[in-house]
């Protein structure tokens, strides 16, 4: 009689830990959104997608993120390889490359607006009067600059490479370096990382 019990004991056990296993894993899909994609086709906007429960069970700092050149996509994995986020990005144009290599996250900030690419607006108005301060000498009489903001901005280089919101075309390279993310995504990866944190760049 008490063997019997204990063979229920484990059968019950085990038809429960089965039912865990083969439990249907959901994930939240979206593509990019937002007055800039007006017009933009579905096919050109960005998508993304979330493994919810590998999403919601890893913690910050404790996974890594691989960035792959060819196929413009970013992969954040948890300790055990699982994917719990993967997206559309858009990286360094000809000319502005973005690095390869192993990097750590050296900065993280929510609000960030670049100190190399920018505006020149009136100090009166704040109208724009020269649209790419990077392409003139200097800010002309009347003006200040202000940079291009680059919201949950997590730095991997000294020289300003980094990973934020970035507006883009799906499949196109058309930042300076940087990895750009869509608008609606990067705040929950930004959410999942630390300073520290392991970013793998590959061709």
């Amino acid at each position: 009689m008490q063997m019997k019990a204990k063979f229920i004991a484990f059968a019950i056990i085990g038809f429960g830990l089965f039912q865990v296993s083969c439990s249907p894993l959901t994930s939240t899909e979206g593509r990019a959104s937002g007055d800039v994609y007006n017009g933009v086709s579905e096919s050109e906007r960005p998508r993304w997608s979330i493994s919810d429960l590998v999403y919601q069970s890893l913690n910050k700092g404790q996974g890594h993120i691989e960035i792959s050149l060819s196929n413009q996509e970013l992969v954040l994995r948890d300790q055990l390889g699982r994917v719990a986020l993967k997206s559309d990005c858009s990286t360094g144009i000809d000319g502005k490359e973005t690095p390869t290599g192993i990097f750590l996250i050296k900065e993280m900030l929510v609000d960030k607006r670049s100190n190399l690419y920018g505006r020149y607006v009136s100090k009166s108005t704040g109208e724009i009067v020269v649209e790419r301060s990077w392409e003139v000498n200097g800010p002309p009489p009347g003006t200040r600059y202000r940079g291009i903001e680059m919201p949950y901005w997590m730095r991997l280089t000294s020289d300003g490479v980094g990973i934020h919101t970035g507006d883009f075309p799906r499949g196109y390279r058309s930042s300076f370096g940087c990895i750009r993310m869509p608008a609606e995504l990067q705040p929950k990866l930004f959410e999942k990382c630390s300073s520290g944190m392991k970013v793998e760049i590959s061709h």
